[in-house]
């Protein structure tokens, strides 16, 4: 039973990371069909979730190794 919970964790993961990364994506492209510079699509809110779950891991990282 743990190894199936532990599998369903995982999915969920990917899923969400599929999820987040698709609507990224979308907000990606659709600033540069408007003809903004690729840095703009860090400053849409997809981005800026990326941006927030990448600093919490790096600290994660560095407070507890």
């Amino acid at each position: 039973m743990p190894e199936i919970k532990k599998y369903i964790g995982y999915a969920a993961v990917i899923i969400t990371a599929l999820i987040l990364g698709r609507w990224y994506s979308k907000e990606r492209d659709k600033l540069l069909m408007q003809g903004e510079p690729w840095i703009k699509s860090w400053t849409s809110l997809p981005g800026l979730v990326i941006l927030i779950i990448l600093s919490i891991l790096v600290f994660l990282k560095l407070k507890f190794g």
